[in-house]
């Protein structure tokens, strides 16, 4: 979604730019001429320019550090993309991993191979790094 609004404010720009300059030139033109009605270039002056302002918001609004506004920044693309690297990067095992009980505690090693161990209780609960 970010891209997507960020590739719209470019085009609403690029697009803008010439509407702009061009009715600028006739709209000079007519002044020059004293030609009176000069507002339909006037006119098309500032709705290219509200076009630009919009497109330069929505690129500035989907720049990669997120735009402070939740409702932006939050869309279901990057919601689901953060679980899925929650789920790789995570500190702790998953709560449905199934250790080896010892003494009264569930042991797992978390990465495995990584020689770091977790324990919680026999009945279950939250994992917690062993520091022995």
């Amino acid at each position: 979604m970010r891209d997507l609004r960020f590739s719209l404010g470019l085009f609403l720009i690029v697009l803008s730019i010439p509407f702009f300059s061009f009715s600028g030139d006739l709209r000079l033109e007519c002044i020059m001429n004293d030609d009176g009605n000069c507002n339909l270039y006037k006119n098309i002056q500032i709705t290219s320019l509200a076009t630009m302002t919009i497109g330069m918001l929505l690129a500035i609004l989907s720049r990669p550090g997120g735009t402070g506004i939740k409702v932006l920044d939050m869309d279901e693309e990057d919601a689901m993309f953060d679980t899925m690297v929650s789920e790789f990067s995570s500190d702790k095992p998953d709560h449905h991993a199934v250790g080896v009980v010892k003494e009264g505690y569930e042991w797992v090693e978390h990465p495995v191979g990584s020689e770091i161990w977790f324990t919680r209780p026999a009945s279950g609960g939250i994992w917690t790094k062993y520091n022995g």
